[in-house]
């Protein structure tokens, strides 16, 4: 009698052990799904899915409307959604690794951003690997060392957006256009241009691959001394206003082909030297409250119809698949003989100074605003 009392209080202490680790997050349960069906069906179960990220992000609250109408329409399902807007893409992966540290739930069910707040939720361990190999039914082909589904089953790369140089049509015309680097640099533009606060396209441009950290931080050094001021990307209407004439560099060029559209006087160029394919991507956070409907969205984003919506609202899809409108502009670039550089986790991962460079660019943009 007395053993099997001591037994059962074993089993509850293991049981509240397991509990409390898997609230903390350390612990992660296998993800069950390893084909589409099981996928659709845990999701049916889930019944909810929350989305967060910025409202200028992958078309914001009607962007989130439009891809789970699709979603249901194609997996035969009944999902309620929530979407709330949310900080820049490395802010938000931030706060969803706190919230992971803290034992709290996700404030997004799937994560969707690039290729710098991905890597920096590998370094936490916070995204939950899931068999996306397995139930992904378009897979694009991969590029070189380059695949799009990570080989570890953590990150999905769902669309490209190509880094350029952003303007305003009206007031930057023919020979102003910037070709090479240094065109920015032209007094004329003194106080009249921006960048961004977090270096957008001069943290990949300093590493070895390119033109290496010393040309780029002499460059940003003489770059701060010409900005009006710091803008975040996905605010073209503060080139479209003439506040600033042009913002360099871009996050890539993807809302300048939404926004011309509408007839807005943006144009979008790519310097001479070439560009980085700021990649975006997709993931589950362990602390997710609907780990099936986060990765059902990520496969609807890998299918025609999750591409076009993706092209729809913000200008960009997967330059792998065939079909792909970003693609075309890429072989532009690479028949002008520019450098092209695909910026994913792994890639930023083979370079140790990676972050500290970022943030020294950063702390001399803030300078020089």
């Amino acid at each position: 009698m007395i053993v099997e009392k001591w037994l059962a209080h074993l089993g509850k202490v293991a049981l509240w052990t397991i509990t409390l680790l898997l609230a903390l997050g350390s612990v992660t349960p296998p993800a069950k799904a390893t084909t589409l069906a099981e996928l659709i069906e845990g999701a049916k179960k889930e019944g909810m899915l929350r989305g967060q990220w910025g409202q200028n992000s992958f078309g914001g609250s009607e962007g989130f409307k439009e891809i789970l109408a699709g979603m249901n329409k194609k997996y035969k399902l009944n999902l309620t959604g929530q979407y709330t807007p949310g900080p820049d893409m490395q802010r938000l992966m931030l706060r969803v690794i706190q919230e992971n540290a803290a034992g709290q739930p996700a404030s997004t069910d799937v994560y969707l951003g690039n290729s710098q707040a991905i890597f920096d939720g590998l370094k936490s361990n916070l995204l939950k690997p899931m068999t996306y190999s397995t139930f992904i039914e378009e897979k694009p082909k991969p590029e070189g060392k380059f695949n799009a589904i990570a080989a570890d089953g953590t990150h999905v790369a769902i669309a490209t957006a190509v880094v350029g140089i952003q303007y305003n049509t009206n007031l930057v015309k023919g020979a102003d256009i910037p070709r090479r680097l240094e065109d920015v640099l032209n007094p004329k533009w003194k106080g009249k241009i921006a960048s961004t606060p977090y270096a957008a396209g001069m943290r990949e441009f300093a590493t070895p691959d390119f033109l290496g950290r010393e040309k780029i931080i002499d460059f940003t050094k003489k770059l701060s001394a010409q900005i009006g001021g710091l803008m975040r990307c996905g605010e073209a209407e503060r080139i479209t206003s003439g506040e600033f004439l042009m913002l360099v560099f871009t996050c890539g060029g993807n809302d300048v082909n939404v926004l011309q559209r509408t007839g807005a006087p943006l144009g979008h160029t790519v310097i001479e030297e070439g560009t980085v394919l700021h990649m975006r991507y997709a993931g589950v956070p362990k602390n997710s409250r609907s780990p099936n409907a986060g990765a059902l969205l990520i496969n609807y984003l890998m299918t025609a119809e999750g591409q076009e919506l993706l092209w729809k609202h913000d200008g960009f899809d997967l330059h792998l698949f065939p079909g792909s409108q970003t693609k075309r502009e890429i072989e532009k670039v690479r028949a002008a003989k520019g450098k092209v550089i695909i910026s994913s986790p792994e890639w930023l991962a083979s370079f140790k100074d990676y972050s500290k460079t970022q943030k020294e660019l950063e702390a001399i943009l803030r300078r020089g605003k």
